[in-house]
């Protein structure tokens, strides 16, 4: 007797297990952060659900070139931030720029880090809020093939314009052997003019969200470009992507169990009335 019972127990645990699959987290965390500024201080606060792996926050110059802020003096910066954790740096005291047009003026910051599964991301925000580029001031730009482009102006008014970005290669980095962490590059200043072309540029595999900064005579115009990745999935494996074909395949598996079990049940029912006159 102890085989029937344990046949049927055993597809019972497989059954709950099939059950269970479709409900199992599958989503990458979430990692956002918050700067606040008080003196000669600057505070890093994570607001996400995920810790961030070697933080570094860096500030635009004038001129184009990001600076990473350094801890205080004798703290060091830490290896891992967990969700709420703080972090200070030091914010050094400049001069403020000679040419308005600086966009130090908007006084941008950049969080780099690397999530849980090593890949590198960036994250950019203004302390002063450039205004937004209205319609006429606004240029055709997107990915095309992985790069960005950027069509140049119609609208004489803009002179020139800056483009602001945190270099990312993404998980596709993960695929192939380890390399040395590229450096943030600097901001790229694209002057304009008569017979300008198009610009394709590479921001990295990750196609990160982009800033565009119009130089006009009524000062910095914003234009934002959309990430080129798919949301939701750039920080997801590969395997987590096939939870379908895992649901179908577990459902073939609990319908052959099913039949087994119908089979085995079957068989010994006709075994004990073939021995029972």
């Amino acid at each position: 007797m102890r085989p029937f019972f344990l046949l049927p127990r055993a597809l019972l645990r497989l059954s709950l297990l099939l059950l269970l699959l479709p409900a199992l987290p599958a989503q990458a965390g979430n990692i956002s952060f918050n700067l606040s500024i008080t003196g000669d201080r600057l505070t890093l606060s994570n607001q996400g659900d995920s810790p961030a792996f070697a933080p570094r926050v860096l500030r635009l110059l004038d001129g184009g070139h990001w600076e990473t802020l350094q801890p205080p003096a004798g703290e060091q910066a830490p290896r891992e931030l967990k969700p709420q954790a703080q972090y200070q740096l030091t914010w050094p005291e400049r001069a403020p720029p000679a040419n308005t047009a600086s966009p130090e003026t908007l006084r941008p910051v950049m969080v780099r880090f690397f999530d849980q599964a090593g890949a590198g991301f960036g994250q950019i925000s203004f302390f002063n809020q450039p205004q937004p580029a209205s319609d006429d001031l606004t240029l055709d730009a997107g990915y095309v093939d992985g790069r960005l482009r950027i069509g140049s102006p119609k609208n004489p008014a803009i002179k020139a314009t800056w483009l602001l970005w945190a270099q990312e290669e993404g998980i596709a980095a993960l695929s192939g052997p380890v390399t040395a962490t590229r450096p943030q590059p600097d901001a790229l200043r694209i002057e304009w003019g008569p017979g300008s072309g198009a610009q394709n540029l590479d921001l990295g595999q990750g196609m990160p969200v982009a800033f565009l900064l119009h130089e006009t005579a009524q000062g910095l115009r914003s234009q934002v470009v959309p990430t080129g990745r798919v949301q939701g999935r750039q920080q997801r494996t590969a395997w987590l992507n096939l939870a379908a074909q895992f649901r179908s395949a577990a459902l073939v598996a609990l319908l052959a169990g099913l039949a087994l079990l119908a089979w085995h049940l079957g068989t010994r029912r006709k075994h004990s009335i073939s021995t029972n006159p």
